[in-house]
């Protein structure tokens, strides 16, 4: 079976197990008549189960790591939906295509001490009372909130429209103000085609913050993403996996690393408080995936979980009670880990491709790559060796991962 028949295959198969699990797709540009067969028959869930595992089976027989990984995931979460219990340590492993390795401490310490050492040259105060009064007195709501995500958005769209993004792209995309919502910022598909980007402008941010939450879900993080995926990956070199998006699923660790990233993307030399809001929300990072292991894995009580995350990563109450709900949903309990190993990932990925100076010409593959953990280093190194990637030049990357 050829690789575009184990994709039609796959994303099929991903169409008719979103129906009985909603949560699991999160966006799917491709043919409209796939969705519409889906929804006039979404088939059994063991009988989708047994598909999937064997469509993961026979795509890592012929090479096909993308969709090997992305249909065990399908399956995992059918048979979790279906009352198969799992450890929540190994669910993540399973989910995300990852060995489950919690933050090392010494990692969290110094990130912790990144965080009080910028809080403390931005605000002139020194110790750790010093990130949290910055987040007080810098917080912002209303137009001045909206103001901050738009200046994000312009120097967003900079990026990718402005020369020297490799890929040609469109955007199809609404941005509209929300209130009534817990989160501050969101990207929404609603079928078939439409596309919003709500900004919250009842919820608090400091300025700088909001608009690392806007570079991390539009440009040049999911949205950009996406619209790789979708305009060049799909549409153009015809890979019809890249037409559906999944949630926990091992793509998402890569997708989640681009996003995270993407904030200091956007400069040269960022300044103090840019450099701050990143590492904040990385640290809160590590203090969810610690919360999530205490709650779900150890039995912690509310209170002692919301206490944890509070003291480890300068939440206040509300922000932690917040993170809280993530951890007892059943999409983002697991997910937070994703954010965490990804960001490590791509991080090194950036790494490699500035030792060899092919910065510019890297984010074709990072962007447009069929991506998922195990493969994600192993493919740069790739075409970074077969020469695919020309410093100073332009070749078209291969579909690495």
């Amino acid at each position: 079976m050829g690789r575009e028949q184990l994709g039609e295959e796959f994303v099929r198969l991903g169409l008719k197990a979103a129906e009985h699990h909603p949560i699991l797709k999160a966006v799917y540009l491709g043919p409209l008549e796939w969705l519409e067969d889906a929804q006039r028959e979404r088939g059994e869930i063991p009988k989708l189960i047994d598909a999937a595992h064997s469509l993961s089976e026979r795509a890592r027989a012929a090479g096909d790591a993308y969709i090997a990984g992305e249909s065990h995931s399908i399956a995992t979460q059918l048979e979790v939906l279906s009352g198969r219990p799992v450890p929540y340590d190994a669910l993540v492993g399973e989910l995300l295509g990852v060995t489950f390795t919690p933050p090392a401490p010494a990692d969290i310490r110094a990130l912790r001490d990144e965080v009080v050492e910028l809080a403390g040259r931005v605000t002139g105060h020194s110790g750790p009372d010093a990130v949290l009064e910055w987040e007080r007195h810098a917080g912002v709501t209303g137009e001045a909130k909206w103001d901050a995500a738009q200046e994000a958005y312009r120097l967003g769209r900079k990026y990718a429209f402005g020369g020297s993004f490799p890929l040609e792209l469109y955007e199809g995309m609404d941005l509209i103000r929300v209130t009534d919502e817990l989160w501050s910022v969101n990207l929404s598909w609603y079928p078939p085609m439409r596309m919003t980007f709500e900004v919250n402008v009842a919820t608090p941010r400091t300025a700088t913050t909001t608009q690392f939450e806007v570079a991390h879900n539009i440009y040049p993080g999911d949205y950009l993403h996406l619209a790789c995926l979708t305009q060049h990956t799909y549409a153009k070199r015809g890979h019809v996996a890249a037409s559906i998006k999944l949630k926990n699923a091992p793509e998402n660790v890569i997708a989640e690393g681009i996003e995270d990233t993407a904030y200091l993307r956007l400069f040269a030399e960022p300044t103090d408080e840019q450099v701050l809001a990143t590492r904040l929300e990385w640290l809160r990072r590590a203090a969810s995936i610690n919360g999530a292991l205490a709650s779900r894995g150890e039995g912690a009580s509310d209170d002692a979980t919301v206490k944890a995350m509070m003291a480890e990563g300068f939440m206040d109450e509300g922000r932690a009670r917040f993170q809280l709900r993530h951890i007892k949903h059943p999409l983002w309990d697991t997910y937070q880990y994703s954010y965490w190993i990804g960001r490590l990932l791509v991080q090194e990925a950036d790494e490699r491709a500035r030792k060899a100076g092919v910065e510019r010409e890297y984010p074709e593959y990072l962007y447009t790559g069929l991506h998922v953990p195990d493969t994600f280093l192993a493919g740069l190194d790739r075409i970074l060796n077969a020469g695919a990637l020309i410093p100073g030049g332009r070749r078209r990357a291969t579909d690495g991962g």
